[in-house]
């Protein structure tokens, strides 16, 4: 999938001027992330406070995805993507407040509101490429999610990792505030898409074939596998191991194999209906996270956690850009809009399911509870119709 990307930001001015936003704003997404986990993991927060905050940091975009969609029926796409990227200034704003006060709901609400502003920004986003871009290059509108979680895991995660110990989180936040400023400032530059390639957003026909409830049904599926798993992530260490430096450079881990995972996928899987493969990765994924969960090997954990989201990755480039693929340019962002609020549902309920047995039964029988009813959910949603 690479070359192809490659190809088209050569060719396209527009997708280097959209890359460098996305460049911006994932860095700042990154830095909150590891501003929002070290202030909880100092603050001894619970596993069902630790499980909270990982579904309100997607959560939230279930309604963003449906404040977005409607604003494409009446804007452009450019103002869409720059409204996301204030919500995620203000994000910043509330979790500097978090910071000064002893309540996690503003660390929590900070978090909320930039995912609102991620799930605004992700019809919008799926729109643009789907429309810009000719059939050849789909797989380049696919790979701007990678490119951005790129950003997110090597400049936003991982320099937020290095930095947090010499600059501490009130800097942190201000690089991020920094970050969606910049992000806000280029896609001010950026020329309205709607000029050139103006078309009608409409909504998703009442019925549709098993072709597009498959594709549809790809990201809730691997939801349903992988969101109990990470939000469980910080709790399934040793408790002496449940501090910062250890728990940082596993979601540093984690964001690096969901970084290469894509970039794996050969050009010969894309319009393919790789439903074995997909499974076969989802109880890969799995197991990694079990393994962790009963091998308390701190170096080994982090080989774990990289190979399980290389392998879910792989899944969700496969159901991407087989959703771009599946449906036209007019139904692409109620599609992807679609998509992304059944994959935060199915999240939000998963995560906050596993919060809940890890308080009861522990960590690591919650985490064997929720990967084979996930596992045995994500079998259901991607069988063929």
């Amino acid at each position: 999938m690479f070359p192809i990307f490659w190809r088209a930001l050569c060719a396209h001015a527009w997708l280097r001027r959209l890359c460098a936003a996305l460049l911006l704003s994932s860095i700042g997404s990154g830095l909150c992330f590891i501003v929002v986990y070290t202030e909880l993991l100092a603050r001894q927060a619970a596993p069902a406070t630790l499980a909270l905050s990982f579904v309100l940091s997607s959560a939230p975009g279930l309604l963003g995805s449906l404040l977005g969609e409607r604003l494409l029926c009446r804007t452009d796409c450019r103002y869409v993507l720059m409204l996301g990227e204030l919500a995620g200034l203000a994000g910043v704003l509330l979790l500097w407040q978090g910071m000064a006060s002893s309540a996690t709901y503003w660390l929590q609400l900070g978090t909320a509101t930039a995912t609102l502003g991620s799930g605004m920004a992700l019809p919008a986003l799926a729109h643009y490429g789907k429309a810009r871009l000719a059939a050849h290059e789909l797989p380049a509108a696919a790979l701007l999610d990678t490119l951005a979680f790129a950003c997110h895991v090597v400049m936003g995660v991982g320099a937020g990792t290095l930095l947090h110990g010499l600059l501490g989180n009130a800097w942190l936040l201000l690089l991020a505030a920094s970050s969606f400023a910049g992000a806000v400032i280029l896609l001010a530059l950026t020329p309205a898409q709607a000029v050139v390639h103006h078309m009608a957003i409409q909504p998703l026909p009442a019925r549709l074939d098993s072709r597009q409830r498959r594709a549809l049904a790809i990201l809730p599926a691997l939801a349903a596998v992988g969101a109990p798993a990470m939000a469980l992530l910080p709790t399934l260490l040793p408790l002496h191991s449940q501090q910062a430096q250890q728990v940082l450079p596993l979601l540093f881990a984690r964001s690096l194999g969901q970084l290469c995972g894509p970039l794996l996928v050969s050009s010969q899987r894309l319009g393919r209906h790789n439903r074995g493969l997909m499974l076969g990765c989802l109880a890969g994924f799995s197991a990694c996270y079990l393994a962790i969960a009963w091998l308390p090997w701190p170096s080994l954990a982090l080989l774990l956690v990289f190979a399980a989201h290389v392998l879910s990755n792989v899944v969700f480039s496969l159901g991407w850009h087989g959703l771009l693929q599946t449906f036209d340019k007019q139904h692409t962002a109620a599609a992807s809009a679609r998509s992304y609020r059944n994959q935060v549902l199915v999240a939000a309920i998963s995560s906050l399911l596993a919060g809940w047995l890890a308080n009861n039964i522990g960590a690591a029988s919650a985490l064997l509870v929720c990967c084979a009813a996930g596992w045995l959910l994500a079998a259901w949603l991607t069988r063929q119709a």
